[in-house]
């Protein structure tokens, strides 16, 4: 039987928060268990960051199954046809859950992918049995799981809401039919929709909808009106991401080869700042950069990333980043599994950021909040003012309009906002 989980009225989102890594230097682990054991006992004071107590803690489960791979991702997943089920990760997963600190207690718990509801119910059980039996859970207040249209079922949503989940990410992408199938995606409009429907009925009222913009082939009024149509529905929570064209994926193939033609920045400027207004109109606050809640259901999941707090993820490809140090798991389910069964750990390299290196890049991740940081609280979380770790580009772009320091707190301008990117590789 599952503990039940309190629910918060905050939740939270997950994506995969990619930023230039400020590395001192790497080492390679033996890899025994028992190793693994002392990794995680090193004595993080003596790399002198002492985690805050008042950041959050995560657990991400990468989940590595699609039922078919989109022409767009290059996140880490096999389809069905390329594994022989799902047993020996399930396995392997718990294996790795039960070498997690003892005493860690998350405040969040994500569970991507891949597709997540891509596992049959029975494994889907499966899996939150293992997170429950080996996871100390009392601090939980968010508990998410990415889905795919086309993946649902009602039995499957009722082992979920019984495990635990309180949120559901459920990835549209586009009401577009032409979009769809550009993106590769399996499902069409009205299966999205009915997927949305589903979730309501098995009585979850916490829900985000990914959407992406600037897609080839969408004209403006095209991207209206997927915003138009996400608002209509009314999820909790809103991510809108322009479309990024992933090294070795086939579409970025296809772009390559003429065969796919972007629209331009200006296009894509103009529409990210239409939903934008369009999503504000309707009753969604535009809290981070590309995410929009309503109801005060931000993403605390992402939040936790954006200022500076700590997770550790399990599964082929999940990424941690503890007491100071950062490391990826091997994306391979094959290996993955194979080093379990060894005793050996899931991942080779490991980074261990310096006190500067962590406040440098918990300014640039904050600032993707749409209200910034207050310059106080970030000083006696991270132990630096800001100027200190890039006064003179703060002043420099504080003059160029594409920051702004407002009662104490540093935010980037409205102008800024789409090409936040470049202002973050500046401060870095």
């Amino acid at each position: 039987m599952y503990r039940r989980h309190i629910c918060c009225t905050s939740l939270f989102h997950h994506k995969d928060t990619k930023i230039t890594k400020v590395v001192l230097f790497i080492v390679t682990l033996s890899p025994s268990c028992l190793c693994v054991e002392l990794f995680f006992k090193m004595n993080w004071r003596s790399r002198g960051i002492a985690p805050s107590s008042a950041v959050m803690t995560g657990l991400y489960i990468h989940v590595p199954l699609c039922v078919a791979k989109c022409r767009y991702c290059d996140f880490y997943k096999l389809t069905p046809r390329e594994t022989d089920g799902m047993a020996l990760f399930l396995q392997c997963l718990e294996i790795e859950l039960r070498r997690l600190p003892k005493d860690f207690a998350p405040d969040t718990v994500f569970i991507g992918g891949g597709t997540p509801t891509a596992l049959s119910p029975d494994e889907y059980r499966k899996m939150l049995d293992s997170i429950d039996r080996r996871i100390n859970l009392s601090n939980v207040v968010e508990f998410t799981s990415e889905a795919n249209p086309g993946t649902l079922t009602p039995e499957k949503l009722a082992v979920m809401r019984e495990g635990g989940v309180n949120r559901v990410s459920i990835g549209v992408q586009s009401f577009n039919q032409q979009a769809l199938q550009l993106l590769g995606r399996i499902h069409d409009a009205q299966t999205a929709m009915d997927g949305y429907r589903m979730l309501r009925a098995a009585g979850f009222d916490n829900v985000n909808i990914d959407l992406i913009q600037s897609i080839p082939g969408m004209s403006p009024e095209d991207v209206l009106a997927d915003a138009r149509q996400v608002a209509e529905l009314g999820p909790e929570h809103i991510s809108f991401y322009n479309l990024i064209y992933e090294s070795g994926t086939p579409l970025t193939k296809a772009r390559d080869e003429g065969k796919v033609i972007p629209p331009d920045e200006d296009e894509e400027a103009d529409n990210y700042f239409a939903v934008k207004a369009f999503l504000e109109n309707a009753g969604y606050s535009h809290y981070e950069t590309s995410n929009f809640s309503k109801g005060g259901k931000e993403c605390l999941h992402n939040v936790l990333y954006w200022q500076g707090g700590e997770y550790l993820g399990c599964g082929p490809s999940a990424h941690s980043h503890w007491h100071s140090k950062r490391f990826g798991n091997i994306p391979d389910l094959e290996v993955y599994t194979n080093r379990l069964l060894k005793d050996a750990k899931p991942f080779d390299e490991v980074e261990f950021l310096t006190k500067e290196d962590k406040a440098r890049e918990t300014l640039v991740m904050w600032l993707r909040m749409t209200n910034g940081f207050d310059l106080d609280e970030f000083k006696g979380g991270t132990g630096f003012t800001a100027h200190e770790l890039c006064g003179d580009s703060i002043e420099s772009m504080i003059e160029e309009n594409l920051l702004q320091c407002v009662e104490n707190r540093l935010s980037l301008t409205h102008d800024a906002l789409f090409i936040s990117n470049a202002v973050f590789s500046e401060l870095l």
